[in-house]
């Protein structure tokens, strides 16, 4: 077994002793989902209408930089995956903000969309590698009774970001702000200077730290006279050969992604779809921030949920309520319609979003679950890549967004139909062990 690790500056090693440190992992992951999702993803929007109002370039174009970049994270997720499996998550986060930081920068010199794209491709790379998968899958390896809900409360960094730092990077962005170049170029910087800190804070795995998942104490508490190494005993460990070939596996990925891909154009369109249905950009930052803050407080409760009850019924239930607010939002046209929208769509997306990571932990293990991630994000960010684009395709074409969002709308409600057929093959592994005579037939 490792030696834990010796303690430094930025990561004493007596926080365990008052608190189990994954817990700090989780504060961790708020943060970083916070200031890495916020200005890359929460605020695609803001820097749309930006470019928009300084080039004239349409939707269309400006909506494939984020596709673009959704495709190359997509292609990129199972390397990031395989690269967290081997050498940790900690390398891997310093890596991926410090390449967000390089993207910035490059951003803030934009003058055509091949460079807009490229930035945009560049930040969404190390966005994939220096946030969400990396730090899920330190989560995965710090939980297990606890999972869904400490990835659920990791999971709130982005709405509190979002629902904080998105008004405020529609206001800096624009011409009476600090305009969307310096804020760029303050961004790259930012991310650079973090990368080194923020990474030395990470432990890969319990182990290291002279742990287990949900801490000896937890364990202990729970079990009374349970043994640690009884406490460390893992049954659904699945090698990731025998993963891709489960059916189950691409099934949970398709679902995902046919769902998932209305966030993306959420992400993207949202606040432009208001303003054209007569709400101001910055109103409309407002809007799309409550929405997330309050998605944040729904995934607390997904979280929650899914260690209660199976995790795909719940994942059909609020990916139902997901789309059900997409609908909605084509009908807001005052900022006193807005709540709806930020209650339906904010539970719905909230809720999905623990739920989503934590049935693959709870479906194929902690060993490959890095390579697990990045391999289902392939199928999903190839949706995602398309979401955007046909909206604002469709856009250009009529004008007005209902038709887009109606129809991807439709889409997610049959991949969150299909969530109900994803069943936990550890249910039938534990069928066959415990009548060998079946297996046989």
């Amino acid at each position: 077994m490792k030696a834990p690790e010796s303690p430094s500056l930025f990561a004493p090693f007596k926080w365990r002793h008052a608190v189990f440190y994954g817990w700090w992992l989780v504060v961790i992951t708020i943060f970083l989902n916070a200031v890495t999702g916020s200005p890359v993803f929460g605020g695609v929007g803001v820097w749309v209408d930006a470019l928009e109002q300084h080039f004239g370039w349409s939707r269309a174009e400006l909506s494939l930089a984020f596709s673009l970049g959704q495709l190359e994270s997509g292609l990129a997720g199972p390397v990031v995956g395989i690269l967290v499996d081997k050498y940790g998550p900690k390398k891997i986060v310093f890596s991926g903000v410090t390449i967000i930081g390089l993207g910035f920068i490059l951003f803030s010199q934009t003058n055509t969309l091949l460079v807009f794209y490229a930035s945009y491709i560049v930040i969404m790379l190390g966005a994939s590698a220096g946030g969400w998968l990396p730090m899920m899958s330190v989560i995965n390896n710090w939980f297990d009774k606890n999972r869904t809900m400490a990835m659920g409360l990791g999971g709130i960094g982005f709405s509190m970001g979002s629902f904080l730092l998105v008004p405020l990077l529609a206001w800096l962005v624009q011409p009476d702000g600090i305009g969307w170049r310096t804020t760029s170029m303050s961004l790259g910087i930012f991310f650079i200077l973090l990368a080194y800190p923020i990474s030395t804070l990470i432990r890969n795995t319990p182990e290291e730290f002279g742990e287990i998942p949900d801490g000896i104490k937890a364990v202990e508490k729970e079990k009374g006279k349970r043994t640690r190494n009884f406490a460390m005993k893992v049954d659904n460990e699945f090698p990731m050969m025998t993963i891709i070939k489960m059916p189950v596996f691409w099934l949970l990925a398709i679902c995902n992604g046919m769902s998932t891909m209305l966030i993306g154009t959420m992400t993207v369109h949202l606040i432009l779809a208001l303003k054209d249905q007569g709400i101001a950009v910055q109103t409309g930052a407002w809007i799309w921030g409550s929405t997330m803050l309050f998605s944040g407080a729904a995934q607390i409760f997904g979280g929650y949920l899914g260690d209660k009850v199976p995790k795909n019924i719940s994942l059909c239930v609020f990916g139902i309520i997901q789309a059900l607010g997409v609908m909605y939002s084509t009908s807001i046209t005052t900022v006193l319609m807005a709540p709806i929208f930020v209650v339906v769509y904010g539970l719905g997306f909230g809720a999905r979003i623990p739920l989503g990571t934590a049935i693959r932990g709870e479906y194929f293990g902690r060993k490959a679950f890095g390579k697990v991630l990045g391999v289902s994000m392939l199928p999903m960010m190839i949706l995602m890549t398309l979401g955007p684009y046909v909206a604002g395709l469709m856009y250009d074409h009529y004008g007005s967004y209902d038709r887009a969002f109606y129809y991807l709308a439709i889409v997610s409600l049959i991949g969150s139909i299909g969530f109900l057929f994803c069943k936990n093959p550890n249910v039938d592994k534990k069928t066959k062990e415990s009548s060998p005579g079946l297996s046989k037939d």
